[in-house]
């Protein structure tokens, strides 16, 4: 099985700074390559706040992976299956909104445990 690489969540490992930029209106997986030729590190790939559908999300995760730039996905909301599938997409990272409830807080990592992957 081939190991995924964070390029993002390396260079803060060693100590350096990750550059990121939010997408809202990107709709084609070519804007990846551009942001990585503009020197950023990784994306955020909103769902929440525009209309983008989940296949684009997953088309610019897969790319940016392919480019080596790390892609990160805000999801529409709490619900577990919405983290799970841009994860399988290719999200290497989900961003989930509205954190009201301690007991939402708790359980989100549980429901979106990728670590057996």
């Amino acid at each position: 099985m081939a190991e995924l690489k964070n390029p993002a969540l390396e260079k803060l490992r060693a100590g350096e700074l990750a550059i990121g930029i939010g997408l809202r209106q990107a709709r084609t997986s070519d804007i990846a390559k551009a942001m990585l030729t503009a020197g950023y590190d990784w994306l955020f790939i909103d769902l929440e706040h525009n209309s983008m559908n989940l296949d684009t999300a997953v088309q610019i995760s897969i790319a940016a992976q392919a480019s080596g730039i790390a892609p990160i996905v805000r999801v529409p909301s709490h619900q577990p299956h919405h983290a799970t599938r841009v994860l399988d997409g290719g999200a290497l990272g989900v961003v989930i909104p509205h954190p009201h409830q301690r007991g939402d807080r708790d359980r989100r990592p549980r429901n979106t445990d990728c670590s057996h992957a």
